[in-house]
C-alpha cells in the first residue's frame, strides 16, 4: 500500500485548478429552496429534505445551453454544532478546504456548493465537517489532519479505496462511461489469487507478490507455450480497489482476451517512491529475481509480445521505464494517469523518460496511456501530469510507436483507474 503522506498530497494536489469559478451557475433546487424558506420556511426545508432522502445526493442538475456540463451540488444537512462543512478529496474543488467550503442558506441546516463538471465525469470526494482548515502544505500528521474527513451519508454511491481503507462518496455524471468488466459475474469461471511474499538479496527487501491464475490453468501450463504475464505495481490495490482479477476471469469469458498470468507486486515498506522512480536497481530486480521466480513457479510464454507491464501515477512511469529497459520482458506498457512530469532521481529537469524515448532507437514496445482531465495541476518544475502525458503521447507516435491514448473526466483515484483497466488490456492484447 502507498504511504498516506505521498497518496494524500498526490490526491488532493490534483484539484489545486479547479475552484469555484465567480460566476458559476447557481442551482435550480436552491434558488428554489432560498424563495421557499422566505415564504414558509419550515415546510420548504422538509419538503427539501425528503426530495434528497429519495433521490440521493449530491443534485445534479442540467445547465440550459451547455449539454456537455452538468451543475453538481454537494449538500451536508447540519446542526447548532456545525460550524463549517469542506469538501474535501477531490478532483473538481480547491486543494485547500478553506477555499472549499459550503455555504449555508440562512435560517435552514442546509450547507451546499455548487461546481459544474463534465457529464461523463465519475469522481471521489468527501466531506470535512468543523474542519480545522489548516493547509496542506502545513501538515505533518496527515492521519490526524484527515480524521474530520468522510463520506457522504446523502449518498449511497460508495467506493472502498482500498488506499484509504475507508470508503469515499462518489459521483456518476450522467453520461459517465459504463463499467461492465469490474464486477464478479455468476455463471464466469473463476481464477486463483495466491498471496504470497518474496524477499529480494539484490535490494534486502520483502514485499508481498499476489499471484493469478487463470480458470483452467492446469490445461494450459502443459501447452508447449505457456500463457502470457501481466505484471502490475501497487499490487495490493490491484487486487482489490482496481479489481483486476475479476477483470481478467470477465475478459476471458466473453473470449476478448486470451488467459495471462497475472502478478502484483507491492512495495517494500516504505520504499515505493524510491522504487518506482526510475530506480535501475528495482528493474534489475524484476528482470533477474523476481520474473525468473515466477517461471519457476509458472510456465509462462517465451516471447514478450504478449506480456503487459501496468501501474498508475509513479507505477505507470516505472511501467513505461521497465518495458523501455527490457522490451525483451515486456511488450506492452499500461499506464494509468502516469507521472511522467518526472525527472530521474536527482534530476533538475522534468520528463527525462520522455527526452530519453526521444532521443533513443525505438523499441518494439505497445503503449496505452490514459490521464484525468483534473490532473493538471500535479507538477514538477512547471509541468503537469495530464501535459506530460500529452507530450509523451506525441512522442512515441512521432517516433513510430503503436500508442493508444484515452482522456477520462476523473481524478487522480482507483475509481478512475478500475474503468480504465479492461480499456487497456483491450487496447493492447484484446482480440
Amino acid at each position: 500500500m502507498r504511504t498516506l503522506l505521498c497518496t494524500s498530497v498526490l490526491l488532493l494536489g490534483a484539484a489545486n485548478a479547479f475552484a469555484q469559478p465567480a460566476r458559476a451557475p447557481v442551482s435550480p433546487a436552491v434558488t428554489a429552496l432560498r424563495d421557499a424558506v422566505g415564504r414558509s420556511p419550515r415546510d420548504a426545508e422538509s419538503q427539501f429534505w425528503a426530495r434528497i432522502q429519495r433521490d440521493g445526493a449530491p443534485l445534479v442538475e442540467p445547465i440550459p445551453g451547455d449539454s456537455a456540463t452538468v451543475l453538481v451540488t454537494f449538500l451536508w444537512r447540519g446542526d447548532s454544532a456545525t460550524k463549517n462543512v469542506a469538501l474535501v478529496n477531490t478532483a473538481v474543488a480547491s486543494y485547500e478546504p478553506a477555499e472549499a467550503l459550503l455555504a449555508r442558506i440562512p435560517g435552514t441546516d442546509v450547507w451546499y456548493r455548487s461546481y459544474p463538471v463534465r457529464a461523463d465525469a465519475r469522481f471521489v470526494y468527501e466531506l470535512s465537517v468543523n474542519d480545522n482548515l489548516v493547509p496542506f502544505d502545513q501538515v505533518t500528521d496527515w492521519r490526524a489532519r484527515t480524521a474530520t474527513f468522510r463520506k457522504d451519508p446523502l449518498n449511497r454511491r460508495v467506493f472502498e479505496a482500498a488506499i484509504f481503507g475507508r470508503g469515499q462518496s462518489y459521483v456518476d455524471g450522467p453520461r459517465a462511461p459504463r463499467e461492465e468488466w469490474i464486477a464478479e459475474r455468476p455463471g464466469v469461471a473463476k481464477g486463483s489469487v495466491e498471496k504470497t511474499s518474496f524477499t529480494s538479496k539484490l535490494l534486502g527487501t520483502t514485499r508481498d507478490v499476489w499471484i493469478y491464475t487463470p480458470p483452467g490453468y492446469d490445461s494450459l501450463a502443459r501447452r508447449s507455450d505457456g500463457p502470457p504475464l501481466l505484471l502490475t505495481f501497487d499490487g495490493g490495490e490491484y487486487v482489490s480497489s482496481i479489481p483486476v482479477p475479476a477483470i481478467l476471469d470477465n475478459l476471458l469469458a466473453a473470449r476478448r482476451i486470451a488467459p495471462m498470468i497475472g502478478v502484483f507486486v507491492g512495495s517494500a515498506e516504505g520504499q515505493r517512491d524510491v522504487e518506482l522512480g526510475a530506480n535501475a536497481r528495482y528493474v534489475e530486480f524484476l528482470a533477474t529475481e523476481l520474473l525468473p521466480w515466477i517461471r519457476e513457479k509458472h510456465r509462462l510464454a517465451a516471447s514478450p509480445r504478449g506480456n503487459v507491464v501496468a501501474g498508475s501515477s509513479l507505477g505507470g512511469f516505472a511501467a513505461a521505464f521497465v518495458a523501455y529497459r527490457h522490451p525483451e520482458l515486456f511488450g506492452n506498457v499500461l499506464s494509468q494517469s502516469g507521472a511522467f512530469m518526472y525527472s530521474a532521481p536527482g534530476g533538475a529537469s522534468s520528463e527525462a523518460l520522455t527526452r530519453e524515448i526521444e532521443a533513443s532507437a525505438k523499441r518494439d514496445v505497445g503503449f496505452y496511456l490514459e490521464a484525468g482531465i483534473y490532473e493538471q495541476t500535479r507538477t514538477e518544475n512547471g509541468v503537469d501530469l495530464l501535459t506530460s502525458n500529452r507530450h509523451l503521447r506525441d512522442v512515441l507516435r512521432v517516433k513510430g510507436y503503436k500508442v493508444t491514448y484515452d482522456e477520462f473526466a476523473g481524478g487522480h483515484s482507483d475509481l478512475s483507474w478500475r474503468s480504465g483497466f479492461a480499456r487497456g488490456l483491450l487496447a493492447l492484447v484484446g482480440r
